[in-house]
């Protein structure tokens, strides 16, 4: 199984990356697929809406409360900005043939909210996202 790496590499940002046993169309679909969103947030979660183009908004209701932002900037399948929480979410996927490397940037506004972040647990919640992921995308048809 492929590991899931968090990094702090500088005072504002938090950096998640992993390598995904599937290309990279399907792991950006599974970020950006109203109907693929529920089967790896999992916990009840409804999509209510999501727009995904620049300037378009997504919401979802989960367990834990609804999550919103907007999305910045949409290059399908190898860039995605979005809004999240209290930071700017950058998704970068990069082709590796029939593999997909993922990185995920969190930048904040100060160390304290990234602090503040990785102290609520923003790695455990990463690496068990992203091993829901992988079990979903090994469930996947090529032909999704």
């Amino acid at each position: 199984m492929n590991e899931t790496t968090v990094t702090t590499p500088n005072e504002l940002e938090i950096r998640v990356e992993r390598v995904f046993d599937a290309p990279r169309a399907h792991v950006f679909s599974v970020w950006t697929d109203p109907q693929l969103i529920p089967e790896w947030w999992g916990d009840g979660t409804v999509v209510e809406e999501m727009d995904v183009r620049a300037g378009g908004t997504y919401r979802f209701r989960t367990a834990f409360g609804v999550v919103e932002g907007e999305y910045r900037e949409v290059e399908a399948p190898e860039r995605l900005v979005q809004t999240f929480q209290n930071h700017l979410q950058t998704l970068e996927f990069e082709d590796l043939g029939d593999r997909t490397k993922l990185t995920q940037t969190m930048r904040f506004a100060t160390t304290e909210e990234r602090d503040t972040t990785m102290q609520y647990g923003v790695e455990e919640g990463a690496k068990n996202g992203f091993e829901r992921i992988d079990a979903f995308l090994q469930r996947l048809p090529l032909d999704a």
